[in-house]
């Protein structure tokens, strides 16, 4: 079985998973079933039971259409099954929630109320499902072995220690304060909540870190670390002009071409990695980042 039928496979598996709920609960769910629920969490809307099995499969239908993002040389790669996973995992929970708040309601108006916890509880699926998706992926992970290092390069003798930081600050980040402001006046209860996330977004991207060092190339946003490459894992290096419109926009980005953290464009460090999959970040003085990683795989590729 090739790489894209065990993705469709790992998907029918979620969409099977995510229906075990509602086949265990049918006979204890009125119809219609409360399928919608208001900001104050009251059950709002409503679907024929026999449809609701449709949710699971266009949520995951959902997740198999963004995975023509996450390919190389045609394949799926593990973010495919990961993002396949996320998005049967949040129909799972939601699944779970619907049966638990619809269990033994007489009509569907008289479902019990939707509340954080059951929200959080959707997300942590989201996340677990994404990760059970991700570890499956890497076993069909396309991997392209890269032949040597190519481009600008700093030698850096045997046991010599180097370093060099690349940052950019921006303040287009600030422009969610506003979103966040309308949100919490205009949604009480959750939208509070909401408000919150776009607060730390907001402190999140206002500025980008990448440090390469000896052990490797690590990424931090506004000083919390998010993503780390050992050298092991890196192809070659080298600096570009990112177009933000060719890696899908601004923020954490993910499209064909690979990863990129995108705060605004210009100067960017690209990372070629072993597997073939590409990752850039914007930051000042990219070049001179670019030399040294190709230093530091090259003396890595020699002393291994």
């Amino acid at each position: 079985m090739n790489r894209w039928g065990r993705l469709l496979l790992w998907a029918g598996a979620m969409i099977v998973v995510g229906l075990l709920p509602l086949i265990v609960a049918w006979g204890q769910l009125p119809d219609p079933v409360a399928t919608h629920w208001g900001f104050g969490g009251e059950p709002n809307g409503s679907m024929p039971l026999a449809l609701t099995p449709l949710l699971q499969i266009g949520i995951v239908a959902i997740g198999l259409l963004t995975t023509s993002l996450f390919r190389v040389e045609g394949e799926p790669t593990a973010e495919a099954f990961a993002m396949v996973g996320l998005m049967g995992g949040l129909g799972f929970v939601l699944n779970i929630s619907l049966v638990q708040l619809n269990w033994g309601a007489e009509t569907w108006t008289d479902a019990g109320g939707f509340t954080m916890w059951h929200l959080a509880a959707v997300l942590v699926g989201a996340f677990l499902g994404g990760v059970a998706g991700y570890v499956l992926g890497r076993r069909w992970y396309p991997v392209k072995e890269t032949a040597g290092v190519a481009g600008p390069i700093v030698d850096v003798a045997d046991g010599e220690r180097v370093a060099w930081v690349g940052r950019t600050a921006v303040r287009w980040p600030v422009f969610l304060l506003g979103g966040a402001a309308v949100i919490f006046v205009l949604i009480p209860g959750w939208g509070r909540w909401l408000a919150l996330l776009f607060v730390l977004l907001t402190i999140l991207f206002l500025q980008v870190e990448a440090n390469v060092n000896n052990d490797g190339v690590r990424i931090r946003l506004s000083g919390i670390p998010v993503k780390k490459y050992p050298l092991a894992d890196i192809g070659s290096a080298r600096a570009i002009d990112l177009e933000p419109a060719a890696w899908g926009g601004w923020g954490w980005r993910a499209s064909p071409n690979g990863w990129a953290i995108v705060l605004r464009r210009g100067d960017a460090l690209e990372l070629t990695l072993s597997n073939g999959r590409l990752f850039a970040v914007t930051v000042d003085d990219a070049a001179t980042g670019a030399a040294l990683v190709n230093g530091l795989v090259a003396r890595h590729v020699r002393d291994n």
